[in-house]
């Protein structure tokens, strides 16, 4: 048997009666068919398994393989034989359930595969087809098709930065100076002199001043004599007493003396003199009386016993008692208890929302307490409806039930709630309706 490397394989797939396709398979590569994507030959709607070898390539030669019950024929120069007749008579290798048979480039033959029969015979290979070509002219150059104007711009470019590169190369570059062969000039300029401290004077002024400053102070700190002591307090007197005729009631007092700086002030600073204008002008007052010495006692002009009393001890019995002390808060105390909730739905255990509801109770108890400081007497029950959402936040919150007559503590429990977040995650929203009762311990 002679090489099959002249002629190649060529199939055709029928199906339903159809030439569904016809193909020109590359030499000495395995043929496979099915309905997988990788196979030779790709059947997409046809009952075949996902891959199917139907030619193999060994030893420089096709072998078709085929499964046993499978129909198909063979047909060469020397007649025409079926498939089974060529595993009967062992023509065909058995390999388990596959039957392989070698084939000659001058056979062809027949393969059904369920709904697909495959036909197939060797044929010279076709002839190269050279790739088209275009002519010359229609390819024409690569300067030919560039614009005109933008080659003259992109030459003279060109020729313009190689010139400017060229001129620049040749330019001597200058050698290294070294700080002697500057010139004075320039040295003076690259480095400035530096600037002339300023005179000292001042600070020489400021030392000679010093000891004189500190002869100065000392004479200031000498003690001054009994004189001008005296002198200083006669004149800060005066001043005062001055100061004190323009100002207030003493100025009307002052206005009933002699109209000297010794008239009332000085019954008011001084031993007693002075003072009968003003006694005379009060002696017609009831409970008054004119003190005319530090050490004199007067008595007091009415009925009744005087006598003196500290601000400690102003206090009065009866109904009008006022004493001066410490001021102490009120402590106040009050309880607070819940009553069984009415909840609308099972979704909500009433354990676990009672316990949840005491251990806020504390933030309840002070909304009482802070309105029980302002009535002691206050007692009663608040009912606060709510709504637990899906989420477990409170809405909808409202009062119910107020008999406790409050609507400040109502408020301030509603306002209390509005930031609690149960732990409840009922299916929709529950409505609640709590009860609390209030009751003063003290």
């Amino acid at each position: 048997m002679a090489a099959q490397q002249d002629k190649v394989l060529r199939v055709g797939v029928i199906q339903a009666g159809k030439i569904v396709e016809e193909r020109v398979l590359p030499a000495r590569q395995p043929v496979t068919i099915g309905t997988g994507s990788k196979n030779t030959i790709v059947v997409p709607l046809a009952r075949l398994p996902e891959s199917v070898v139907v030619f193999a390539y060994q030893g420089e030669r096709y072998v078709l393989q085929f499964e046993q019950g499978v129909e198909g024929r063979i047909q060469g120069p020397q007649g025409a034989a079926d498939l089974a007749a060529l595993v009967s008579q062992g023509v065909a290798k058995q390999a388990g359930r596959i039957c392989s048979v070698p084939v000659l480039e001058d056979q062809r033959g027949k393969l059904v595969l369920g709904e697909v029969t495959l036909l197939w015979q060797f044929v010279a290979p076709p002839a190269e087809v050279p790739k088209p070509a275009l002519p010359k002219e229609a390819k024409g150059a690569h300067f030919k098709s560039m614009d005109r104007l933008f080659s003259v711009v992109l030459a003279a470019s060109f020729t313009l930065h190689s010139g400017f590169f060229l001129a620049l190369s040749r330019v001597e570059l200058p050698k290294e100076v070294t700080l002697e062969e500057i010139p004075d000039r320039y040295a003076k300029v690259l480095i400035p002199d530096r600037m002339p401290k300023p005179p000292e004077k001042k600070q020489e002024e400021k030392k000679a001043d010093a000891p004189a400053q500190k002869v100065e102070k000392q004479e200031e700190k000498k003690p001054e004599s009994a004189e001008q002591v005296a002198q200083k307090k006669a004149a800060r007197a005066a001043a005062v007493a001055k100061a004190v005729q323009s100002k207030g009631i003493l100025k009307v007092l002052g206005a009933l003396g002699p109209g000297t700086a010794n008239g009332a002030v000085a019954d008011v600073f001084g031993t007693g003199a002075g003072m009968g204008d003003v006694a005379s002008a009060l002696s017609g007052a009831g409970g008054v009386a004119v003190a005319t010495d530090p050490g004199a006692s007067g008595g007091r002009k009415g009925g009744g016993q005087g006598g003196a009393a500290s601000i400690g001890e102003l206090a009065t019995s009866g109904g009008g008692k006022v004493g001066l002390g410490t001021k102490t808060e009120v402590k106040v105390s009050g309880s607070v208890a819940a009553e069984e909730a009415e909840v609308d739905s099972s979704d909500i255990d009433q354990g676990k929302l009672g316990a949840f509801v005491r251990a806020r109770m504390g933030l309840i108890k002070a909304c009482y307490e802070n309105a029980l400081k302002r009535n002691p007497g206050l007692k009663g029950k608040i009912s606060i409806r709510f709504t637990i959402l899906e989420t477990g936040a409170l809405a909808d919150i409202a009062t119910a039930q107020n008999s406790l007559g409050s609507a400040e503590v109502a408020s301030c429990i509603m306002n209390t709630m509005r930031s609690w977040r149960t732990q409840f995650r009922p299916s929709g929203p529950v409505t609640v309706e709590y009860p609390f009762v209030f009751q003063p311990v003290n």
